[in-house]
This record gives C-alpha cells, structure tokens and sequence, in this order.
C-alpha cells in the first residue's frame, strides 16, 4: 500500500475513534480532532517526502490530512443526527 493510501486510512480510522471519545475541551470537535489526527498521522507515519526541507507535497499532505479529517467528522454528526 502506498503511503497516500496508508494516509487516508490512517486519517478516516484516527478520525472515526477520537470521535468517539466526550469532548470536554473548550474547542469546537470539527477543528480539535483534524488537528490531533494530523499530528498523529504525522508521528505514526512520517510524511510523503524525504528530507527536512519544506516543499509543495508538505502543504499537499497536512491539506489533505485536515481536510479528510473534517470531513469525516461532518459526515459522523450528520449520521449522529438523523
């Protein structure tokens, strides 16, 4: 599996278990969580280039992390409130 792919899976599953966990943090759920799974995703599995130095993938992989994060926990309230 490639890394795009390990990314997207890694995202949706991160995203879907903090979720489930009561928010007690003074912060708005769509916005913590996509940050946490974006450092998580980050942590367990490295970026999608090599080296330190910043590129245009970079800003493609948090864009990417973030905004399949939200998305998904949109989805997940919409499911919660029907």
């Amino acid at each position: 599996m490639n890394n795009i792919n390990k990314t997207l899976l890694s995202t949706i599953i991160l995203s879907i278990l903090l979720f489930l966990f009561n928010n007690k943090s003074n912060f708005k759920t769509e916005y913590i969580i996509p940050i946490i799974v974006a450092l998580l995703v980050k942590y367990l599995l490295g970026d999608w280039d090599k080296g330190y130095a910043w590129s245009s993938s970079d800003i493609q992989y948090w864009l990417f992390i973030l905004i399949i994060s939200y998305i998904t926990i949109i989805i997940l309230k919409n499911i919660i409130l029907l």
